[in-house]
């Protein structure tokens, strides 16, 4: 039986679907995430590793058989539950990232000890970066945007000139937030600020054109393969277009709300367009004071924008504000992502996982951290100095917890599946009531005194994780 609903219930059933949309995670599976996957079942990944990389090879092989054939290849079923990315955790990825990278790490360091044993010369199986605290940005750039593609992928060691920190993991962590912060601070100008959302994105009229955004896409490239959290508030859009897809009038909302509102609210006007907005197909901006104008069509500043062509017109203005305005500082920063994270592992992430991977879990649950800290030296969980440690901690604002995340291991975000998967541990360091609180923050090791009082912990602890940065005497 034929039933015949009707242009108006389907356009209902289309809008019930889409407010029905299915979250990414949804599509997760939790026994292949947290069985298979789990981060001691190490057996089971090199096994589906392996099998991935023959999936991959049996796919290239179709792909030529198809290019040169008539008819089409036998129908396939990839072996590797990694070729079927959709039912796998970010954090999953992540771990297969690694995976892939420390193999490709492993390629490449066999080829360097053949050349050496030819040459004469020095294996490194690091990637090392000597840097002038007071000349970051400069120094980073000579040494990273000239580098071997075969190096950017190995183990990063950094090193800060006149202290005395060896990088563990906690010098190359504040290398990675201190550089950062230099390339997005608005004395380059490299990035605009939102002024409602804060998010950054790329300024169309910076005279920093070329390494500098190849430097920005490095240092996310390094930092992914070094499990580094960085804290890059670029909206989403930027990701998608990581991922190869077009930008749309949500994503121009997201990224500059009150551009993107303007534009939904001529496309869903009722009346008529021309007659109200009186637009033509063309942009207007200020450049240092003067005005300057770009046709989104040929001829635009002569065509204008009515009920027939508004999509047109929006359509061709998003693309360039988020596309053609920046193509430049875009393509190098993408140039310089792709020397790192080019390939079939970072295939496997959508854009929202991507910016998950780049910059961690935004969520801080301190409860959940409290339930999987370690204790040493003297401090056990029931301790009366723990106890008033994690009162203080529980009361802090947002903004003090990211401090104290930061202070203890070198990151204010949580790792990519929350800060219960953190190895975080609380050692007692003396009863010396006028010491502050240490860190060791490569391993996520907090060093904190019995100061007998919770009031003094709390004007300790305080004072510490507002004024920790640097290694060594400055």
């Amino acid at each position: 039986m034929e039933v015949d609903v009707g242009m108006g219930a389907l356009a209902a059933v289309d809008s019930s679907a889409e407010r029905r949309k299915a979250k990414l995670q949804d599509f997760y599976n939790d026994a292949i995430n947290e069985e298979l996957f789990a981060p001691q079942n190490r057996p089971y990944m090199a096994l589906a590793y392996r099998a991935w990389k023959k999936d991959q090879k049996v796919e290239r092989e179709r792909a030529a058989k198809m290019g040169g054939a008539a008819e089409e290849p036998e129908k396939w079923l990839p072996e590797s539950v990694i070729s079927y990315p959709f039912v796998l955790s970010a954090a999953t990825k992540a771990r297969i990232l690694q995976v892939d990278a420390q193999q490709q790490m492993h390629e490449g360091v066999n080829h360097e000890i053949f050349a050496a044993l030819m040459n004469g010369g020095r294996l490194n199986p690091y990637l090392v970066l000597r840097i002038r605290r007071s000349n970051i940005v400069q120094d980073t750039l000579q040494q990273l945007v000239h580098c071997p593609e075969s190096d950017l992928k190995k183990p990063l060691k950094v090193v800060f000139e006149g202290e005395d920190g060896i990088d563990e993991g906690g010098v190359q962590k504040e290398f990675m937030q201190v550089v950062t912060r230099e390339l997005l601070d608005p004395a380059y100008a490299m990035f605009k600020s939102d002024d409602e959302t804060n998010q950054l994105f790329f300024n169309p009229h910076t005279f920093e054109i070329g390494l500098e955004f190849e430097l920005i896409g490095l240092l996310i490239g390094v930092a992914i393969y070094n499990s580094i959290i960085l804290d890059f508030p670029f909206p989403m859009v930027i990701y998608k277009q990581l991922k190869g897809k077009q930008p749309t009038l949500e994503d121009l909302i997201e990224a500059q709300p009150q551009l993107g509102k303007n534009l939904k609210q001529m496309r869903d006007f009722e009346g008529n367009i021309e007659d109200t907005f009186g637009q033509v197909f063309q942009v207007s901006y200020e450049v240092w004071g003067e005005i300057v104008t770009h046709d989104l069509i040929e001829g635009g500043g002569d065509i204008p924008v009515t009920n027939a062509n508004v999509d047109e017109y929006i359509q061709k203005y998003v693309e360039w504000t988020l596309q053609g305005s920046v193509a430049k500082q875009y393509e190098a920063f993408k140039k310089g992502f792709m020397r790192v994270c080019g390939g079939a592992a970072i295939e496997l992430f959508t854009a929202e996982e991507l910016e998950l991977l780049v910059c961690g879990n935004p969520t801080l649950d301190f409860e959940a951290l409290e339930k999987v800290t370690h204790y040493d030296d003297g401090f056990e969980e029931d301790s009366p100095m723990i106890k008033h440690f994690w009162e203080v901690v529980h009361g802090f604002t947002e903004d003090e917890k990211r401090l104290l995340l930061k202070f203890a291991t070198g990151s204010d975000r949580a790792p990519i599946n929350g800060l219960s998967s953190l190895t975080f541990v609380i050692s007692k360091n003396g009863t010396d009531a006028e010491r502050l609180p240490t860190s060791h923050t490569c391993f996520n090791h907090l060093l904190l005194p019995d100061y007998g009082t919770k009031e003094i912990l709390e004007e300790k602890l305080r004072t510490a994780i507002n004024q920790a940065e640097g290694f060594g005497l400055r």
